[in-house]
């Protein structure tokens, strides 16, 4: 079996490896490491009252950065 070597793949190359191959646990991990990496994770805390407004902000800076990657 020949191992994928991820590192060499962009991060939209590793997405659709990931979905392809949904039992590589080592390639999805490396992709959730990346999208973090570049700010492509976002996440929320339910706990903050203002949950909503954070996360359409993380939208916006997240759409920005890609905006500067193209």
């Amino acid at each position: 079996m020949t191992t994928a070597n991820y590192d060499a793949m962009s991060l939209d190359e590793l997405r659709r490896y990931v979905l392809s191959h949904r039992e590589d646990i080592v390639a999805f991990q490396a992709y959730v490491d990346r999208s973090k990496a570049v700010g492509r994770m976002i996440s929320i805390d339910l706990n903050d009252n203002n949950w909503e407004e954070t996360l359409t902000d993380q939208i916006r800076q997240s759409r920005s950065v890609e905006d500067q990657l193209e």
